[in-house]
Formats: C-alpha cells, sequence, structure tokens
C-alpha cells in the first residue's frame, strides 16, 4: 500500500555554503532529511515570528 502524498510545494532556493553544512551537520546529527529539518526550523521560525506584535515583525529592513 502506497504512502498518502503530502500537500506539498517545491521551494528552490539558493543557500549561503556556511548555511548549508550547517544544515548538513544538523541532518547527519539528527537523522532528519534536508526537508524534515527545514519544515521544522522554518515553523519554530514563524511561531516565534507571528506571536509578536506586528510592529516588532519587522526584523528584515
Amino acid at each position: 500500500m502506497s504512502r498518502e502524498k503530502k500537500d506539498a510545494k517545491l521551494l528552490n532556493i539558493k543557500l549561503d555554503r556556511i548555511v548549508h553544512e550547517q544544515l548538513e551537520q544538523f541532518c547527519n546529527e539528527s537523522g532528519m532529511t534536508k526537508t524534515m529539518a527545514t519544515e521544522k526550523i522554518l515553523a519554530q521560525f514563524f511561531e516565534e515570528y507571528f506571536r509578536r506584535p506586528e510592529e516588532e515583525r519587522r526584523i528584515f529592513k
């Protein structure tokens, strides 16, 4: 029996070499795939970001 398909969108990005190496190390140590790790990292970031009042959200000017 096949696995149910995930409702997903593709994302192609260029990462800084150091960030990519950190992601690779994290995945090797945690056993997560890059997709799983990126989803978890982004979800945590967005949860913290959207918890802030709107006037404090402008962190990347």
